[in-house]
């Protein structure tokens, strides 16, 4: 039985209430604290979050993800959520990706699919090119990668203007985002409430957290190393992002030789907007282009962790399957 049939009969046999993601920390050999959301059984679903924000705020998407026979797994960035912070590594973004790095070999995933939003779509792009075995998938959504960005990014060392107007324009976009999901904002800021007290801590880490994020170049790259290595990518990005603009995501997919999903009216944090709209992408993925990198990952789900692995000694909330009402229109966009 391949892995995607594994998923199936997970998903089938799963009739529990949904359960909430738990909120876990860990302890890396060097005493720094890592923040986790976990829920689910399956395939290792690593997802990271986009500046600001932590992993967490991503629950109601994420407990669906869970119910299709993924162990979502998402990890706080450094300074953000339940992490600590870098201090003055912060400032230089391979320090990000190290302890990233770091945290996957403590918790024994081996293969594992990477997700990451904005911010977190760059953390997982990076890892995967490092380590192109370690990557099933990686599926960027909104993501600071692409050919463009990196031009951009490079420019406003030149041009002083163009980083606040890009902190700017990301706080429209997420205002934006906050009235069209208004109905989802409660159950935000309800998700939010537990760490407050780290966010504010974590407050003085932001900068460092922004200027990393911005000032390295390189992603181009990266993304044809994974084109190389032949590692599946699905670049997902919504066409009105006013922060990262579509054309960026359409040079990242065709050098990563990928798959391009246009989100039709989707801002820089569509998916926060709506708890289904990620999940039937997926979805629609399982039975497409992921079903045969599944498959090809191993022959069994719990090869894709290693020995004793502390990813499934930690809870295991099993998410049954949900009907998906998605809020958001999209489609495969050629790149060729």
């Amino acid at each position: 039985m391949g892995i995607r049939a594994q998923m199936d009969t997970i998903a089938a046999a799963t009739t529990s209430k949904p359960p909430r993601l738990k909120r876990r920390t860990i302890r890396l050999d060097d005493g720094h604290r890592v923040g986790l959301s976990i829920c689910g059984e399956g395939v290792p679903l690593v997802m990271v979050h986009g500046i600001i924000a932590e992993g967490m705020l991503y629950a109601r998407t994420l407990r669906r993800l869970a119910g299709m026979g993924f162990r979502v797994i998402a990890v706080d960035s450094a300074g953000h959520g339940r992490t600590d912070g870098l201090g003055r590594k912060g400032w230089d973004w391979a320090n990000y990706i190290d302890l990233h790095e770091r945290v996957l070999d403590h918790l024994g995933i081996e293969r594992a699919v990477f997700m990451g939003h904005s911010m977190g779509g760059r953390v997982v792009v990076d890892l995967a090119s490092r380590r192109p075995e370690r990557a099933i998938a990686v599926i960027p959504i909104n993501a600071a990668i692409g050919r463009g960005w990196d031009k951009m990014t490079s420019l406003a060392r030149f041009v002083p203007g163009l980083f606040p107007l890009g902190i700017g324009l990301l706080v429209t976009d997420t205002l934006s985002s906050a009235v069209r999901g208004r109905k989802q904002m409660g159950s935000i800021a309800r998700l939010a409430a537990p760490s407050l007290l780290d966010r504010v801590r974590a407050l003085p880490s932001m900068p460092a957290a922004l200027y990393a994020t911005a000032s390295d170049q390189g992603s181009d790259d990266m993304l044809r190393t994974l084109a190389e290595h032949q590692v599946p990518v699905v670049v997902v990005h919504g066409d009105h992002d006013l922060t990262i603009w579509y054309p960026f995501a359409r040079d990242a997919a065709r050098s990563a030789n990928g798959t391009m999903i246009r989100v039709e009216g989707g801002l820089h944090s569509w998916l926060l907007e709506n708890a289904d709209s990620l999940p039937s992408m997926i979805g629609a993925l399982l039975d497409g282009p992921l079903t045969d990198a599944l498959d090809a990952a191993a022959g069994d789900i719990d090869e894709l962790y290693g020995p004793e692995a502390l990813a499934l000694t930690l809870d295991r909330p099993v998410s049954k399957p949900y009907q998906l009402e998605p809020g958001h229109d999209w489609r495969l966009d050629p790149v060729v």
